[in-house]
């Protein structure tokens, strides 16, 4: 069982403001710029609140319900600042998907954001008494508790302390290099990026630039007003730029990078044909942090997530444990600084849950190459075996997104009393051109093993996608 924090214990969200400048700008949001000084005053004036309500104490789980801006940013802070633990919770959540998180968890109370800048109501739950990990939770410092994604399984509730926040933020900065310089387009949601985003961004003495509206041309008019220097999105994020007709030049772009899946070669060209920056592919893991940063050549290598950052080590290994030879598929564990405190629900602290007491398996199937580059190959559960010769269905789906016809794609493998299961896509065509069950068959039928292409092509209007953007598997 961990100690006990103490009324002392470090809080990471006090050391951003004794490290930042009060006259910086920490967010511009819908062209109305926030000093550090007006969020550390907003924060605290939360925080006070907060502590005024007998059932907040150190360690409650307080959840957040809030749009994406000042407001979040600043609610979230207080709720640290309170040495409350900060819960987010997705707008797109459903009624009843809400107070399922509220139960799992625990929570003491949820927040939801007024109208008014840094206003809120609280409702207190009857959850929090009663928490059966309450003393080991508490014994932790905890800060966040996130949820990993859920592409092939069930979602775990990940716990993070001050302490493994602040390591895994300066650990990913190694290779970012933010800096009070640096003005990061914010494009992806603050529900489910905060740590390896928002709070390294602040830590760093960045601006955070919100734009009014997720579209391409609300993206390139904030980037050009304030003279954006960092992009961190999603695959979606570099398509919708790279299809917009708006002419709007980024000159002041130095840092483009790619996560939550990987970025088809295509259009990270065309992204460096249009704005003159080749897009980083990143590996960002949950429960680690962002062990892999393709900064050294992206151009060279635009498939592989890099080498690991210089705090981490990976290895790669069978399901026997022993490890691979360059260019042979393995497991990829990681060692590092930051990976996760504890799982939640049931309760597992991470010693029990590492490898040898310090690697953690990610359920990634990856190669690396001579040089030692990282090339991801899909997931350990998202295997498709179709009567013993196994495959990952990103090989599939990568070919049929690779047709100018076809926007978006998932392959899963369907039960087979004969073979145990036959792979099946699901295609969302463009349009543009128009694009046949045939013709995609063919194209299979030309580049891959027979054993590979899908029995069936089902065209459907969107490919279900978890909060972070990845492929929904079944």
């Amino acid at each position: 069982m961990p100690p006990k924090a103490s009324r002392d214990a470090m809080n990471l969200a006090e050391l951003i403001f004794q490290r930042t400048q009060a006259d910086s700008v920490a967010v511009i949001d819908h062209q109305i710029s926030y000093s550090y000084g007006f969020l550390a005053e907003k924060s605290a004036e939360i925080a006070a609140r907060l502590l005024g309500i007998h059932a907040v104490g150190r360690a409650a789980r307080i959840g957040l319900k809030c749009r994406d801006g000042f407001s979040y940013i600043a609610l979230s802070l207080g709720i640290l600042r309170a040495n409350a633990c900060f819960v987010p919770i997705a707008p797109e959540l459903s009624k009843a998907e809400c107070q399922s998180l509220i139960e799992l968890l625990h929570l003491d109370g949820v927040i939801t954001e007024g109208e008014d800048l840094g206003e809120f109501s609280y409702e207190v739950t009857p959850h929090g008494a009663g928490c059966p990990w309450q003393v080991p939770f508490e014994g932790l410092n905890p800060a966040l508790i996130r949820f990993s994604s859920g592409t092939t399984g069930t979602s775990k509730g990940i716990v993070l302390s001050h302490e493994t926040l602040l390591a895994r933020i300066i650990a990913a900065n190694d290779g970012l290099q933010i800096g009070p310089q640096d003005r990061v387009l914010w494009v992806l949601s603050m529900a489910h990026h905060f740590a390896v985003s928002i709070l390294l961004y602040l830590w760093n003495g960045a601006a955070i630039l919100i734009p009014e509206a997720h579209l391409a041309t609300d993206f390139l008019t904030t980037a050009r007003d304030h003279g954006a220097t960092v992009l961190y999105g999603a695959p979606f994020h570099y398509l919708l730029l790279i299809s917009s007709e708006e002419k709007i030049p980024w000159p002041s772009l130095r840092l483009a990078v790619s996560t939550t899946a990987g970025l088809a070669p295509q259009v990270a060209a065309d992204f460096l044909a249009k704005y003159g920056l080749h897009p980083v592919q990143a590996l960002g893991v949950m429960e680690v942090g962002l062990p892999f940063l393709n900064i050294s050549e992206p151009e060279k290598r635009p498939t592989s997530i890099g080498r690991p950052q210089p705090a981490f080590e990976a290895r790669l290994l069978t399901s026997e444990g022993q490890q691979v030879l360059p260019g042979e598929e393995g497991e990829l564990f990681l060692k590092g600084p930051g990976i996760f405190d504890a799982y939640i629900s049931p309760w597992k602290i991470r010693g029990e849950l590492l490898r040898n007491g310090e690697w953690f398996a990610t359920g990634d199937i990856a190669r690396a190459d001579e040089e030692g580059f990282y090339y991801l190959l899909g997931r350990t559960k998202a295997v498709i075996n179709v009567g013993g010769m196994k495959f990952f269905p990103e090989e599939v789906e990568n070919l049929l997104c690779s047709h100018p016809g076809v926007s978006d794609a998932r392959v899963m493998g369907r039960v087979h009393p004969t073979f145990g299961s036959v792979p099946v896509a699901e295609i969302v065509p463009t349009g543009n051109p128009q694009v046949s069950a045939s013709e995609l068959t063919m194209l299979c039928k030309k580049q891959l093993a027979r054993y590979k292409i899908p029995v069936e092509m089902l065209f459907v209007d969107a490919i279900p996608k978890t909060p972070s953007g990845k492929t929904l598997r079944r």
